[in-house]
């Protein structure tokens, strides 16, 4: 083919034609624009599909966060149902003027085995980046994973504010040192692994905790209690939302992949 061209190009120069000459050079400057054009096209859509089957494929993993979100919220969620159990038991102590034993303390005070939820958000920062995240086929999708990224921040930022306060609770109880005995209470458990033998059962069983100084008539575990009992609850509740949210990102998703 160049060879083709080549020779009309000599033909042309011969015969001494410049109109014609000019003429041709600029049908063949055309041609390689349009070669060139036809080129980038190819390339362009080439680049589309592969961008668009990454895109694609990277929901999946937007998918398996939100079944991992699930499982971490549910797992949580029946830990703060236990608690919050364990706050009422406590406070129903203290109403009724029941004394508790160790035992019954340390198996009830789980507020202070602070809850963290992490959300998982690698699949999310996949898509983040791709062209197709902003495009309007992907509108619906957009609008719910924003929806449960806000939903997602309001339970952080909610489960954050609860412990940050336990945590100055905890702290104000270390400084009256009301709650050294119930540490020193943990030390003897842990010291033995949680598997006491007998010599350790009776020294375990003979520890005393004063009930008042350290639940009944301490202004920060009574804080500590009433706020977890009010607080955990809306978690819940909002947690319980958080997976329905997501629940609603992933059939959008399929339903955007359906149409492909």
């Amino acid at each position: 083919m160049i060879k083709f061209f080549r020779k009309i190009r000599q033909n042309l120069l011969l015969e001494n034609n410049f109109r014609k000459y000019v003429l041709y050079a600029i049908g063949e400057i055309l041609l390689v624009i349009i070669g060139i054009l036809i080129a980038l096209q190819i390339n362009n859509k080439n680049t589309e599909r592969i961008e668009r089957k990454i895109f694609e494929s990277n929901l999946q993993y937007v998918i398996e966060d939100i079944k991992k979100d699930k499982v971490d919220l549910l797992e949580i969620k029946a830990r703060r149902d236990i608690v919050e159990n364990q706050i009422k038991f406590i406070l129903n102590a203290i109403t009724e003027e029941k004394t508790l034993a160790p035992i019954e303390i340390l198996s009830n005070l789980g507020i202070f085995n602070w809850q963290y939820y992490h959300r998982n958000n690698s699949g999310f920062e996949r898509i983040l980046s791709s062209n197709l995240y902003e495009s309007n086929e992907f509108f619906e999708v957009r609008e719910k994973i924003k929806a449960y990224e806000e939903i997602n921040n309001g339970y952080s930022d909610t489960e954050k504010r609860l412990n940050e306060f336990l945590e100055e609770m905890e702290i104000e109880m270390f400084k009256k040192g009301s709650n050294l005995e119930y540490l020193e209470y943990i030390n003897l458990w842990q010291s033995v692994d949680w598997k006491p033998d007998a010599e350790m059962k009776v020294k375990i069983e003979n520890f005393k905790i004063d009930f008042d100084t350290f639940i009944k008539n301490n202004p920060p575990m009574l804080s500590a209690l009433r706020r977890s009992l009010v607080m955990i609850p809306t978690m819940i509740t909002i947690s319980d939302m958080t997976i329905n949210s997501g629940e609603e990102v992933k059939q959008e998703i399929e339903n955007y992949l359906k149409k492909k």
